[in-house]
């Protein structure tokens, strides 16, 4: 039987940049080769697996199926010689690198404190923190950019492993005699038009809080949304209108510095906080670890 010829890691990492940018061009930038070297890579990587990987046609190419496949399969293996490799390096300096990304609505909150507890529960624990929008995280923890995520529940159909480490119940802020006429009357019936202030659909804490504060009349959301729940408190402010806020938010004191009346809701109004990671990886030791961690502050 013939000795079996091994593709090179980095032909695959290429043919996973031109999978991505569907542009040799392009591809060949991200990966800071010139576009001849990728191209002969992807020729090479052809006949080395002995398959058409791409149909191309003048300057337009498709992947085969079999192209596919291959690209599916080389993103699996790419992420376990990631894993690989980083398991050696912290073995050897006794040193747990572990790159967290977290959503906005949660990381100026819960973060800060994270990295603290860690410097005390598990020294040998070097976090290096992302912060992005839901869709963002799934796709930088799908690719291996991202070891673990922390987020808001409910999140789409997903293939990572993923515990759930507590609730955030939602208070309602703002104008003194608007948050005492929900409170009085939780569907918010009879609050004034364009009243109720939320961030903009990026973040996933706008469709939570609707779902959960039972609000659907859309005639009472404010045209403006905003960016981030620091502009969310400052607008609310302003205009004298009402908002939705998390618990972790609240108790930093978000909110208090524009004088906004702050209330908890009658009915058990909350998101849940979750934490992912892909179920292929070999450190869920150490995951866990970071998860009762995180599991404990939001207990506290």
């Amino acid at each position: 039987m013939a000795n079996k010829v091994f593709p090179n890691l980095k032909h695959l990492h290429y043919l996973l940049a031109l999978e991505k940018y569907q542009h040799f061009n392009k591809a060949a930038q991200s990966c800071f080769v010139s576009q001849p070297t990728l191209s002969s890579a992807i020729v090479k990587l052809e006949q080395q697996l002995g398959c058409s990987l791409i149909e191309r046609s003048h300057k337009v190419f498709l992947f085969t199926p079999a192209g596919k496949k291959i690209v599916a399969m080389a993103k699996r293996l790419l992420l376990d010689v990631n894993d690989m490799v980083e398991y050696a390096a912290q073995e050897s300096n006794n040193k747990e690198t572990i790159k967290l990304g977290c959503i906005p609505t949660i990381a100026p909150f819960l973060l800060t404190d994270l990295v603290q507890q860690c410097q005390l529960d598990a020294p040998n624990f070097s976090l290096y923190l992302s912060e992005n929008t839901t869709e963002n995280l799934m796709i930088q923890l799908e690719q291996g950019e991202l070891d673990m995520v922390l987020l808001a529940l409910p999140i789409n159909e997903h293939s990572f492993h993923s515990t759930l480490i507590g609730q955030d119940s939602f208070y309602i802020a703002g104008n003194k005699e608007l948050v005492a006429r929900y409170i009085n009357n939780q569907e918010g019936e009879d609050l004034p038009e364009h009243s109720v202030f939320l961030l903009n659909h990026e973040h996933c804490l706008t469709e939570h809080a609707m779902s959960a504060c039972h609000l659907s009349n859309i005639e009472l959301i404010n045209p403006f949304s905003a960016t981030s729940l620091a502009t969310l408190v400052q607008m609310t402010s302003l205009h004298q209108g009402i908002t939705f806020l998390p618990h972790m938010a609240v108790e930093k004191g978000l909110g208090l510095e524009h004088n906004l009346a702050i209330q908890p809701l009658k009915y058990n109004a909350y998101r849940d906080i979750a934490v992912l990671w892909r179920p292929s990886t070999s450190r869920t030791a150490v995951f866990e670890k970071l998860t009762d961690i995180a599991k404990n502050l939001l207990k506290a």
